[in-house]
């Protein structure tokens, strides 16, 4: 299809807002995330979908880019009408980024040699041009990845920026320039004698007392000293890719991780997706959660927050006919937007990514409002969960889960924390999997501080208790799971069959 359909099509699947304010000169303030964007005219916000046009701010609208039904543990949702189907929608868009990008010119390591990014990008097929964004897809290249295999491109991103950028000088006397989040393979210096772990580390953290490594054929790495950084500013386009399986790819030799972006999860990941989103109606929605018997309607795949508009919408019909809306959130909300779902959305899931302020101003955001999201959730009577995915080296650190523990206690002692094992094929490819033991450790450090509802997840069968929930005063059992199955629910009424005290969570629609 013509490189500027989706784009287009996009464009025309958009109404004027609700959460806005017109400002002076054109310029419109919107309030569907924390980030606030004070847009001028013909730009986007920083989730590229919410737009101002001539003055009036257009949002995302009567469509689905995926669609699904799901148990609602999935979500997840403990407290929530155990057992029940959730039919989850999506549409485009992520308020938080990860940039991932490389200037023109950075050579990839592909099988037939090295290839420059943006030649790579012109060798593909082009599917989407927005004038900001552009995506070609299957330039048909291997590309050498960190594991020393040969994987398949998928698809190469190209898009306009303007901000800093990591200059990474070699002792071989070859230069990388990245952007300042983009993750490379590294290892610090060996000391008597005993090898060096490898991990991937930002390029902002890229010191000369590290080395990049390249993968050689028989699993071992190359070091590749570094003779300085430097950061430097750049406007214009960069580039990155996205591989098949590994997830990673080499640049100058040097071991990358791929992109991680809202247009290539959705339109490169599945080739089904490709094609341009599905025009629904929420009547059409309505009627499918009603055909397949599902009691909870969830805005969740990309980040529902920038989509209000549309998710309310459909929320009104879902509620007039009896269906529970809920929402699968980062938490990056504002008082006006959560003011305006607050009628609709019943269940709100939030991940609580890190305690650490750095990490979310790695992805764009601060720690401080999604605390507050938290807290205001909580204030205005949604029923909130709470997920943390542990990722071993980033956030597992006993200190890190005592201060997560201690701020939901303060928060409230009945808001439910899920603790959930990351494995190397979800996002990233260079921490170790989540071991049971350290699940184990975080739900301990969770019921010590106080919460009186802990649950790890991610292993089905392997955290024993931790699956189940108990009555927090006579320590019955109440609902009995296996993953996202419930083989056993005790709380009919709301309540501990055998103490009688209440049991808080959504247990009836």
């Amino acid at each position: 299809m013509p490189a500027s359909a989706l784009g287009e099509r996009l464009h025309r699947l958009t109404r004027p807002g609700e959460l806005w304010e017109s400002l002076s000169e054109g310029r419109v303030r919107c309030f569907a995330c924390g980030h606030r964007c004070l847009i001028p005219p013909g730009r986007d916000g920083i989730c590229r979908v919410r737009f101002n046009d001539a003055g009036t701010l257009r949002v995302p609208y009567g469509y689905v880019a995926s669609l699904q039904l799901d148990p609602v543990e999935k979500k997840p949702f403990f407290h929530a009408l155990p057992g029940a189907r959730a039919l989850s929608f999506g549409m485009l868009g992520c308020d938080y980024h990860c940039g991932y990008c490389f200037v023109p010119g950075t050579e990839v390591s592909t099988a037939g040699g090295p290839r420059a990014i943006d030649a790579l990008f012109r060798r593909g097929e082009p599917v989407l041009e927005t004038g900001i964004d552009a995506v070609a897809l299957s330039p048909g290249v291997e590309v050498t990845t960190h594991r020393g295999r040969a994987r398949s491109v998928r698809g190469v991103f190209r898009h306009h920026y303007s901000g800093p950028l990591m200059a990474i000088a070699l002792k071989s006397g070859s230069e990388i320039r990245a952007t300042i989040d983009h993750e490379f393979l590294v290892s610090a210096r060996a000391a008597r004698g005993w090898p060096p772990p490898s991990f991937f580390v930002p390029a902002s953290a890229i010191t000369p007392e590290f080395d990049l490594l390249e993968p050689g054929a028989d699993g071992s790495f190359r070091r590749r000293a570094i003779g300085d950084t430097r950061l430097l500013t750049y406007d214009g386009p960069v580039y990155n890719l996205e591989v098949e399986e590994d997830s990673t790819y080499l640049v100058n030799g040097a071991a990358v991780h791929n992109c991680q972006n809202w247009i290539t999860s959705q339109a490169l990941r599945d080739p089904s997706a490709i094609a341009p989103p599905q025009s629904v109606t929420p009547a059409d929605i309505v009627a499918l959660a009603k055909r397949h018997g599902a009691p909870i309607v969830t805005s969740t795949y990309n980040e529902p927050l920038i989509t209000s508009e549309w998710a309310v919408t459909v929320f009104r019909e879902a509620k007039a006919a009896g269906l529970v809306c809920s929402y699968v959130s980062n938490g990056n909300g504002t008082p006006e937007v959560l003011d305006y779902i607050r009628p609709w959305v019943s269940l709100y899931k939030v991940d609580l990514k890190s305690f650490r302020d750095r990490h979310y101003r790695e992805l764009g955001g601060t720690l401080e409002r999604v605390l507050w999201t938290i807290r205001a959730l909580h204030e205005k009577g949604f029923w909130v969960e709470i997920v943390t995915l542990l990722v071993p080296g980033f956030n597992d650190s006993d200190e890190e889960l005592t201060d997560i523990a201690r701020f939901l206690v303060s928060v409230s002692a009945d808001i439910p924390w899920h603790v959930t094992a990351f494995h190397k094929d979800y996002k990233m490819t260079g921490p170790d999997n989540t071991n049971v033991a350290t699940l184990l450790r975080a739900a301990e450090i969770g019921r010590k501080e106080g919460l009186r509802f802990v649950y790890a997840g991610n292993i089905p069968g392997g955290v024993g208790k931790w699956e189940n929930t108990y009555c927090p005063g006579c320590g019955a059992l109440l609902i009995e799971r296996y993953g996202f199955r419930v083989l056993a629910n005790r709380v009919a009424s709301g309540a501990c069959p055998d103490c009688s005290r209440a049991i808080p969570g959504f247990w009836a629609a």
